[in-house]
């Protein structure tokens, strides 16, 4: 097992080691049935919350949050950030207590890593969403919107455009299929961006990330899809914002290690 692989699973052992989360979860589970709706969205917001504090606590890390001008109220959205590992999902579901929003209510669109690790439907109940896989001979697009759609009507979704994990710190070119969705019905983007996981790793090139031990998280900006003309316009802003907020964080990963 290489060292970022002893990482993901250190980091997904977590839900299933600490008694906090069965706990909580049947308690969620209970409110969800009776129709606390509210506390039980709580609860799931706030074991991604000590789920993300443990895994940084065990791993010597610290998180630099900047929330920006972001505004987690509302629904309809679409939430986009690069996706470096499995290991950013508890900052994905921690967000509405890293923001001071505990009621927020988020979903989470993905493919494999939603079959891999259970922990994340079980956290989130049904308002998961997943990608259609392509390798299907007939993949059920129709489907596919319809469920996006319905989620996005009371929450709102969080996504990795790139599509897949990418195990470098390079943000790489945004799948389309997605993104076209949310452009045709008008769906606004709110970006993030995150640095320094690869630090976890054993690559001597993110050898000065190891050193940093710090994970940063930032709000990027907000797209409103009536702005842009065409879709391609839509798309490169989304990529654009994302990459030169990626830049501002590198250069000061780069100066820490200087200093």
């Amino acid at each position: 097992m290489g060292q970022l692989q002893f990482f993901v699973v250190l980091c997904y052992s977590i839900p299933f080691l600490v008694i906090l989360f069965p706990i909580g979860l049947s308690f969620s589970y209970i409110f969800k049935i009776t129709g606390l709706d509210r506390w039980s969205n709580r609860i799931n917001n706030y074991l991604g919350y000590f789920w993300y504090r443990s895994f940084f606590l065990l791993t010597g890390r610290t998180l630099d949050f900047q929330q920006g001008n972001w505004d987690p109220e509302g629904n309809n959205r679409f939430l986009i950030c690069n996706h470096t590992n499995a290991m950013e999902v508890p900052l994905i579901v921690a967000l509405p207590y890293l923001s001071n929003s505990k009621n927020v209510k988020l979903s989470y669109l993905g493919g494999d890593i939603i079959q891999r690790y259970k922990i994340i439907p079980l956290m989130m109940h049904k308002t998961i969403v997943e990608a259609v896989i392509y390798s299907e001979k007939k993949p059920n697009f129709r489907n596919f919107k319809t469920d996006v759609l319905r989620v996005l009507k009371t929450r709102s979704i969080f996504l990795y455009p790139e599509g897949e994990r990418t195990f470098t710190e390079e943000i790489k070119p945004f799948q389309t299929g997605v993104m076209k969705i949310a452009y045709k019905f008008n769906v606004d983007l709110d970006v993030f961006v995150v640095s320094g996981m690869m630090g976890y790793s054993n690559l001597p090139e993110y050898s000065y990330l190891k050193k940093t031990k710090t994970i940063y998280f930032h709000f990027c900006g907000s797209i409103k899809a009536k702005d842009f003309s065409t879709f391609e316009s839509y798309l490169s802003e989304a990529e654009t914002l994302m990459k030169n907020k990626k830049k501002e964080i590198e250069a000061l990963e780069k100066s820490a290690v200087i200093v």
